[in-house]
């Protein structure tokens, strides 16, 4: 009987290891930020990883992407995302007719260019939608610091709050993102599991929220069976 091939991403906090079965390993590499891996499995296409930890997928992964979709006000014209490299989640924004343009800041071109590779499908824009799209290799808070742009919506679709995005949780970074919005803008913020981070980022990050001068803080939970727990979450806040 053949050995099957597992991929473990292990949860230090929960002690679970989440194992994924594939057919084979296609990339990987140490990026300036981050070690970048991706795997081809059977049930779901082209796994990435980053660090270990899982981010995409080419199936089934609409939980996440569909989510952070509906929580975008329907008016919402200009946007701004913080990660998304993979330009998994500004294909799904193409979907919503009345945007006009969508600003994606991503600070490890690697990442992009093994998207480019592994998970073109989110790269093919229809032909009225090609040019919305702007990319900027960016560190996400040197942007917000220095950029002068206004956005009616602010994503921020980062990975964990360790390392290099560590400062995407700050209460500077919101601040910053506070005076990026128009009057009646709102943040949507990718917060982590509600089973193991809530004290650790949901808590905190709603706190920043608040001080910084957002009202109608929410948290949204989801299913995410990939994700560590199952249960994934994304917090708004307004700046009206």
């Amino acid at each position: 009987m053949k050995r099957k091939k597992i991929f473990y991403e292990h949860d230090e906090y929960t002690g679970i290891s989440i194992g994924l079965e594939y057919e084979k390993y296609l990339y990987h590499c140490q990026s300036k930020y981050q070690k970048i891996e991706v795997i081809k499995t059977s049930h779901y296409g082209n796994a990435m990883y980053l660090d270990g930890c899982f981010m995409l997928a080419e199936k089934n992964i609409d939980f996440y992407h569909d989510k952070c979709l509906s929580l975008v006000p329907k008016n919402t014209k200009n946007i701004l995302i913080i990660g998304g490299g993979d330009f998994a989640l500004a294909s799904t924004l193409t979907n919503n007719t009345k945007i006009r343009s969508v600003d994606i800041v991503e600070i490890d071109r690697k990442v992009i260019e093994v998207s480019k590779r592994y998970f073109s499908k989110y790269f093919k824009f229809p032909r009225n939608k090609r040019k919305i799209h702007n990319l900027i290799i960016e560190d996400g808070m040197k942007y917000v610091k220095e950029s002068n742009k206004i956005y009616d919506c602010i994503i921020i679709d980062s990975t964990d709050p360790i390392g290099q995005a560590k400062v995407l949780v700050s209460k500077i970074f919101i601040k910053k993102c506070y005076e990026h919005l128009s009057k009646t803008g709102l943040v949507i913020h990718q917060s982590g599991s509600p089973v193991k981070d809530m004290n650790k980022i949901i808590r905190p990050l709603c706190k920043k929220y608040k001080e910084v001068g957002f009202k109608n803080i929410k948290s949204h939970y989801f299913s995410m069976p990939l994700y560590p727990t199952g249960t994934w979450s994304f917090m708004t806040a307004e700046r009206a």
